[in-house]
């Protein structure tokens, strides 16, 4: 037999086989990849392309041989898409062989680098004359006229099996009356009905948010002028009582100018001395006696402030209470400025809980709003507490959008440690289940719609 015979009759057997594969298809997603992977067994090519066209005119790559998935951004996609929503390309409804001549343009002038030379649409058109869309199958040697008179033939099975799926699509729907009889869809409603009536379940809002325990109404120790710190007699924590020393100030620099203001304060007094003592006989000197007199003076007020600063180095507890700072090591050695804060004094007996609640997990609370701290320490143990304050103005700490809530412990003659940090749960206003699951998608649906 002849080698054209032997071509005829195995494209004619592919023909065969591949509509009836066609028609055995599943869904679109199959039916895709049959034509751009499978319809090599009737003629070879280097890449094959299906085309689905629109209502409008416009068309869309749905598949691409060798890929999983067609992307819609991918440069290559785009060109092809382009190219084959020509007109020119539309109006055909038999195989055409196409080539980079054939198409006017940039588009033209890139087909070299996107595909071989030669090409060949085929469109997909049904028995109604209703074109679905179309395969561009390209290559780099001509095609033959038996492989487009197969490959036509090929189209029709391919459009009659696409259209089919498709009507197949548009007609399966859900057999409700099926569905509501079984013994599944009963209880499937019913678990529907139930969390649809769980959805209005009445339970009160509650946020999680990091907290900590806070001293209520500390008594600042600052900086009684500028200096360096010498050293700090207190550790962190440590009971003080009224009085006790605190801080002590460098007071090196301090002595020297007290040397040296007392060096010149003697010495204006033997200078004074002297022209005491000329006075008497030259009654002009006396001028100079004045001026004297007043230079001691403000020498004497010299010393005595730095006497005064001099009693200022060592810092006083003002009150009982625990020192609240975080290391000692830490001002070893540090400069400070006048008013500059070392540490706190506070009663460890009266504390509040600072809450740092995040703007997007704000919730509505009322003046008797409940309040529970869950220590990171001992999670298994709480603290009651009770509202007392909401900020009024968010404040950015740690990179993110705060709202400062504080509580006042309802046990407040042994509350936790000043410094504990932990968890706090606060509860609000009462409300259903649906809002306490769905708040934030609501608040965001809100914030996109107005």
């Amino acid at each position: 037999m002849p080698i054209h015979g032997e071509k005829l009759i195995t494209g004619l057997s592919a023909l065969l086989q591949l509509g009836k594969r066609a028609f055995a298809a599943e869904d679109e997603t199959s039916f895709r990849f049959l034509v751009v992977n499978e319809t090599h067994l009737m003629a070879p090519y280097r890449q094959a392309v299906l085309w689905q066209r629109f209502a409008d005119g416009t068309g869309k790559v749905v598949a691409v041989s060798g890929s999983s998935e067609a992307g819609t951004r991918a440069p290559y996609i785009v060109w092809l898409t382009r190219v084959l929503d020509r007109e020119s390309i539309q109006q055909q409804r038999s195989p055409l062989c196409v080539c980079a001549a054939d198409i006017q343009g940039d588009d033209g002038a890139a087909w070299e680098q996107w595909l071989p030379a030669h090409a060949l649409w085929v469109p997909l058109v049904t028995g109604l004359g209703e074109m679905l869309g179309g395969m561009l199958l390209v290559k780099s040697t001509p095609w033959t006229d038996t492989e487009i008179k197969l490959l036509g033939k090929l189209a029709d099975s391919y459009a009659h099996a696409w259209e089919l799926i498709r009507k197949r699509r548009h007609r399966r729907g859900i057999p409700w009356k099926t569905w509501y009889t079984s013994r599944r869809g009963r209880i499937k409603m019913g678990l529907g009905l139930a969390v649809l009536l769980a959805c209005w379940v009445p339970m009160r809002q509650s946020v999680l948010a990091p907290a900590v325990v806070k001293a209520l109404d500390p008594t600042p120790i600052r900086a009684p002028m500028e200096g360096v710190i010498d050293r700090v007699h207190v550790t962190p924590n440590q009971r003080v009582h009224q009085g006790d020393l605190l801080v002590t100030l460098d007071e090196t620099v301090l002595d020297n100018k007290l040397e040296v203001e007392n060096k010149s304060f003697n010495l204006l007094q033997e200078e004074y001395q002297q022209v005491l003592k000329q006075s008497v006989a030259d009654p002009e000197i006396r001028v100079q006696k004045g001026i004297l007199e007043k230079r001691m003076e403000k020498q004497d007020a010299e010393t005595r402030g730095i006497r005064i600063l001099l009693n200022r180095v060592r810092v006083l507890a003002p009150r009982d209470g625990v020192a609240i700072f975080s290391d000692s090591h830490h001002w070893l050695g540090k400069p400070v400025q006048i008013g500059e804060r070392i540490m706190d004094i506070a009663d460890p007996n009266v504390a509040e809980l600072e809450i740092r609640l995040p703007v997007s997990d704000m919730i509505a609370l009322d003046g008797n709003a409940r309040i529970t701290l869950y220590p990171n320490r001992d999670p298994l143990d709480s603290w009651p507490a009770s509202l007392t304050y909401v900020g009024y103005d968010a404040q950015e700490m740690e990179g993110s959008l705060v709202t400062i809530v504080r509580g006042h412990f309802l046990t407040q003659g042994n509350p936790p440690p000043i410094g504990l940090r932990g968890t706090a749960k606060i509860q609000g206003r009462q409300t259903t289940l649906f809002y306490y699951l769905f708040r934030h998608p609501l608040s965001l649906l809100r914030q996109r719609l107005g």
